[in-house]
């Protein structure tokens, strides 16, 4: 849902993951959404399971746990990662998110520059597979 101000002002959107991309993940879209330019941010829901491991060439990325726990790799190291608690992942970084708890993990992540294209996929992953349930493009 998208609300603009009466002033024509800042919209506010819901946050709640409502787009499914397979049966373990969902994404609010939310850079579409509120109309911004300069940086990429979704908020994504996981079951259970792991997101494949990727890197960005240009992108820093921002984790926030909203709610359930993340174990974050970054470059083979394990971050634990509880509600309201952010780690941050620099460019040219591998990264994978997995969820460590019990019930579903939502996060935010917010990414810049928004580069559509600036994605690696780790070897031994499907390429077309991880592009399409993160929504990147070549």
């Amino acid at each position: 849902m998208t609300e603009s101000t009466p002033d024509g002002g800042p919209a506010v959107v819901r946050i709640a993951p409502n787009e499914q991309l397979s049966e373990q993940l969902s994404v609010a879209r939310l850079s579409t959404a509120l109309g911004m330019e300069n940086l990429r941010a979704n908020v994504y829901a996981l079951a259970e399971g792991a997101m494949s491991q990727h890197l960005h060439r240009t992108q820093e990325e921002l984790y926030v746990v909203l709610d359930g726990t993340a174990m974050i790799d970054v470059d083979g190291a394990q971050h634990r990662v509880g509600p309201r608690e952010a780690i941050a992942v620099p460019a040219r970084s591998w990264r994978k998110v997995a969820n460590a708890g019990l019930g579903p993990l939502t996060f935010l992540c917010v990414a810049a520059p928004p580069a559509d294209d600036d994605a690696e996929i780790a070897p031994g992953e499907d390429p077309e597979e991880v592009r399409r349930l993160w929504g990147l493009r070549r």
